[in-house]
């Protein structure tokens, strides 16, 4: 049995013990009530026979100087003090009268069950979308801390053989490069896990982070072709941190997917600029990357940008931005 099933049931039986128990409860109240009401009925018909001895009541109420069978109320006779005078009550008439009451209190409550369900329902909805999120969270987040700590070790044994062998300063900088990156690594998995901390928003210069991110993958970028132009001097009003990260796994994915080529693109326009990262590899290209498209966009939209993937003839990541400044 699923657990949101589970949930749903718990909380309709929770609300069938309760209004089983709140309708026994208004039962007995609303009888007694009636009965109340009844009795001054009953009363005042024996008023009316005090007044005139000929009074015998109506189609309800039966005044008579005879014990009757069935449910009755007894008042002294003001004539004869040893006397009694009975008002007899229609059998049906109780029940007639709690009815409508009741239909009306049934009709309500199922109103507002029915009510109570599909905001439950709506709420429970809402709250295990959340936990679902936070699960595939978690799990993106192991899985990445497995897959680039795997990474660094199989990059650093290859790093301390050359090292043993020949005493490498090619070795030496692979070692410093892998470090690098995998401090920006856990960095990026951290903010993520940590989406709580209020991004922190400067003017960052943006061709100096970028270039600063692309130093991280000299030796990969060597054997691959990077289309990559500078122009004029750009700004972005963001959190350079989150900035960092975000330009590190596209620029990542990018180029340990690529074939041969990877181009990065800056378009600017009136109220926006788009910053674009393509590659030429498109068989069996999916939108997550990384740690997962959601989670990249996610991260995104902290630096208030926009972040979305087009596959047409090649895989391309746009990364959007509304707060900037050009030199």
């Amino acid at each position: 049995m699923g657990e949101r099933l589970k949930l749903m049931l718990i909380f309709l039986s929770l609300i069938t013990v309760g209004f089983i128990t709140l309708n026994i409860l208004m039962f007995f109240e609303l009888k007694r009530v009636v009965e109340e009401s009844i009795y001054f009925r009953a009363y005042s018909h024996y008023l009316l026979y005090t007044i005139s001895k000929t009074h015998r009541g109506d189609e309800n109420f039966l005044v008579s100087e005879q014990i009757p069978t069935g449910f009755s109320f007894s008042f002294r006779d003001p004539s004869d003090p040893s006397k009694n005078v009975y008002v007899a009550v229609r059998e049906e008439y109780l029940t007639e009268s709690i009815k409508p009451s009741l239909k009306r209190l049934f009709f309500f409550q199922f109103l507002l069950i029915l009510s109570l369900i599909l905001v439950y329902q709506l709420a429970l909805d809402r709250l295990w979308k959340n936990v679902e999120e936070g699960r595939e969270f978690g799990m993106y987040l192991i899985k990445s801390v497995s897959h680039k700590l795997g990474n660094f070790l199989a990059v650093q044994k290859t790093n301390l053989s050359l090292l043993q062998k020949n005493n490498s300063p090619q070795a030496l900088g692979r070692m410093q490069r892998s470090i690098k990156r995998l401090e920006k690594d856990v960095s990026l998995i951290l903010r993520l896990s940590e989406e709580e901390l209020k991004p922190v928003k400067v003017w960052v210069d943006f061709w100096n982070v970028l270039e600063n991110v692309l130093s991280l993958f000299e030796e990969e970028i060597k054997e691959k072709k990077l289309i990559f132009i500078k122009r004029k001097d750009l700004y972005l009003h963001t959190d350079e941190r989150i900035l960092e990260d975000v330009l590190y796994n596209l620029l990542s994915n990018a180029i340990k997917y690529s074939k041969n080529f990877i181009h990065l693109r800056v378009s600017v326009g009136k109220d926006w600029v788009l910053f674009s990262v393509r590659n030429d590899f498109v068989e069996n290209a999916k939108g997550g990357m990384g740690l997962g498209l959601k989670l990249l966009q996610r991260h995104a939209q902290r630096m208030d940008s926009e972040l979305f993937i087009r596959i047409k003839k090649h895989y391309t990541a746009h990364l959007c931005f509304r707060e900037f400044r050009v030199i």
